[in-house]
C-alpha cells in the first residue's frame, strides 16, 4: 500500500462519506484518479488524432478532482500528484495493478465529475 493509499485508509468515516456520491469510496477515487494519470500519460505518449483536445479534456477533469477534494478539506492537488505518482513509479517498473473496475464504471465517474462546477 502507497503512502497516499494509506492517507485514504486512515480517514475517518465521515471524510470517507464525501468520496461516496461521486467516486463511490475513497479506495474507488484512488483507482479513478490513477486511471486519470494513466490516460494523461498514453496520450501524451501516443498523440491519437486530436490528442491536444483529449489533454486538455483530461486536464479539466484532474482539476475539477483537485478542487473537489480540496472541497472536503483535503489537500487536492498534492493527493492528486502523489496517484499520479503512483502511476509513474507503477509505469517505469512494467507494473499494472488489476483494478476492478470496468470501463463504462470509468466513464460514469468521470461523467459525474465533468457534471461539476
Amino acid at each position: 500500500m502507497t503512502k497516499v493509499q494509506e492517507l485514504l485508509a486512515q480517514l475517518p468515516d465521515e471524510k470517507k462519506a464525501l468520496f461516496v456520491p461521486v467516486f463511490g469510496s475513497a479506495e474507488r477515487f484512488y483507482t479513478i484518479v490513477y486511471l486519470i494519470a494513466k490516460n494523461e500519460h498514453l496520450t501524451e505518449q501516443e498523440k491519437p488524432d486530436r490528442y491536444e483536445d483529449r489533454l486538455q479534456m483530461i486536464r479539466q477533469i484532474r482539476r475539477k478532482v483537485e478542487r473537489l477534494v480540496d472541497s472536503f478539506g483535503l489537500p487536492g492537488e498534492d493527493i492528486v500528484a502523489d496517484i499520479a505518482s503512483d502511476y509513474f513509479e507503477d509505469y517505469v517498473q512494467y507494473q499494472e495493478p488489476d483494478f476492478q473496475i470496468t470501463n463504462e464504471a470509468f466513464v460514469d465517474v468521470i461523467r459525474k465529475i465533468s457534471q461539476l462546477a
